[in-house]
């Protein structure tokens, strides 16, 4: 029959008995086919749902029997010394996400997918808060029409058309990310055939050309040297640095219904463990009271993703929702929601040179000396060389909120933005301030005016759309207590690269500054 089917794939070494989820509660069978031994399990299971609880105080009214009723299933088998197993009804939970091999569906879905008929991806841009988004397309197109940037942003998910040679074969459609999902036709005795193909895919190289620069960000596959880069991260964790790992979510999350994160299982309504908005690594470890962290701890102990009315949607391992960036042997690895990437050398070494090369200003700022940006920015504008801009808001054309033009103005109308670093997310800020100003001044005129207003009758800010190159710089100031010349993590150079040819490219020049403490 033609349906569509769910596999993954187990870690190489995992034992057959023990693929199950801790708490999975099921039934099971074992039977064989042609020589091969299956073990399926299933769960039936009864939900009440929320909304019944309205309607509970009517009279003569009973709402006990409003319940739903599923099955889930999970077929385990061995094909080629690896263990696969199949999924029915959403049954994912009953796996052990630990024995799970990440990203098995993803490059089985490379392998097999037309890269000119493609549906959707699912992506994750390069950087300490990593931006997740789905790209759907109602119709199968090319994926250049998905305007993915293979040097800036990581493929996680794909959907597309499984490319064939033979016009009469069937039609199909591949889904990977962990999981690989394929619409095709499909029997119980074929269930070894589909995973010798899905084997064959994973080992085949050819997506490398039909997917060019996809492999500028790599999985790491060798055991050992995952291990090692767990115990670097977890160390540097336990030592107290939060510049090298950070939490960010593992999977989009559906704003709609969401309530918080939480580091504890809230058991009761009542229950006091607190739910917090954003992920934070410190704040995890306090609740958990975790004075040092280790591999296992991570792997083992959970966050908790609750929805509306206090509802769990899901569970993360804590690992899972590490990222990091680690540097060894000269090469540089970055750690994003459980899954360690070698970053390819060529690219790294062309977003370091880019960044060592960029013009730095030759602006002279007074050292911050402990400050903190608005008591900084106040002592530096002495209303002759700088003005202040800071917390001075404007309102673009059309836009539904103000913002920042720059922080300080120079007499020679040179924009400066200034954010004293912490981490790579108010670097991030700090670009996208930037980008956001430039683009309202050119295509909102009315701005100027406004800018003006917050000016002293001595200073009038001036600018000529038409000229080109513009008449005003860009500064990117950062105040910084590291000695020697400005530091950025990798993900931060990243995005400032993006950032800054977007800024050039609307024709101004920019550049870097460094207020040393």
């Amino acid at each position: 029959m033609k349906l569509k089917v769910s596999a993954f794939l187990m870690k190489d070494g995992v034992d057959q008995n023990a693929i199950l989820a801790v708490d999975a509660d099921v039934s099971s069978h074992t039977f064989e086919i042609d020589n091969i031994s299956y073990d399926f399990y299933w769960n039936i299971f009864q939900s009440r749902p929320k909304w019944v609880e309205l309607f509970s105080g009517l009279e003569n009214f009973d709402t006990e029997s409003m319940r739903t009723r599923g099955v889930q299933g999970l077929l385990v088998f061995k094909r080629q010394e690896r263990i696969f197993c199949f999924t029915f009804g959403h049954a994912r939970h009953l796996i052990d996400p630990l024995a799970i091999e990440r990203y098995f569906g993803f490059k089985v879905a490379l392998s097999l997918s037309d890269p000119d008929a493609i549906k959707s991806i699912d992506k994750s841009t390069i950087d300490k808060v990593p931006f997740r988004s789905r790209s759907q397309s109602s119709k199968y197109v090319s994926i250049s029409q998905f305007e993915f940037r293979f040097d800036w942003e990581i493929l996680k998910s794909l959907t597309g058309i499984v490319d064939v040679q033979d016009e009469d074969s069937d039609y199909e459609v591949v889904t990977g990310s962990d999981s690989v999902s394929l619409f095709t036709d499909v029997s119980l005795q074929t269930m070894p055939l589909l995973a010798d193909r899905l084997l064959n895919a994973i080992n085949d190289e050819s997506y490398k050309e039909k997917y060019p620069g996809i492999d500028y960000i790599v999985p790491v596959r060798d055991r050992v040297l995952v291990e090692q880069l767990d115990l670097t991260l977890i160390n540097k964790i336990n030592e107290g640095d939060f510049e090298s790992a950070w939490l960010a979510p593992p999977a989009l999350i559906e704003y709609e219904n969401f309530s918080g994160f939480c580091y504890k299982r809230r058991h009761t309504r009542s229950s006091s463990q607190l739910t917090y908005p954003d992920l934070d690594l410190a704040q995890c470890l306090r609740d958990k009271r975790m004075d040092a962290l280790e591999v296992e701890s991570a792997k083992s102990t959970q966050i908790f993703l609750y929805g509306d009315n206090d509802q769990l949607l899901t569970t993360w391992p804590l690992y899972h929702c590490l990222n990091g960036e680690i540097q060894m042997n000269d090469d540089l690895f970055v750690l994003s929601d459980g899954e360690w990437y070698q970053v390819e050398m060529n690219f790294c070494s062309q977003i370091n040179r880019y960044f060592d090369e960029f013009p730095r200003s030759d602006l002279i700022l007074p050292n911050y000396d402990g400050k903190h940006e608005g008591p900084y920015l106040n002592d530096v504008a002495d209303n002759e060389n700088f003005f202040l801009m800071d917390q001075k808001f404007v309102r673009p054309e059309g836009a539904s909120s103000n913002i920042e033009f720059c922080d300080l103005l120079t007499r020679e109308d040179h924009l400066i933005h200034v954010k004293k670093y912490s981490s790579s997310s108010v670097l991030s800020h700090l670009f996208s301030q930037a980008y956001v100003s430039a683009e309202s001044l050119l295509q909102s005129p009315d701005l100027i005016e406004q800018i003006n207003g917050h000016l002293p009758e001595s200073k009038r800010f001036a600018f000529d759309s038409s000229a080109h190159p513009r008449p005003s710089k860009i500064i990117l100031a950062v105040m910084q207590h590291r000695s020697g010349d400005l530091h950025m993590p990798f993900f931060s150079k990243v995005n400032f690269k993006q950032y800054s040819q977007k800024l050039k490219n609307m024709g101004f020049s920019v550049e870097l500054l460094k207020i040393a403490l």
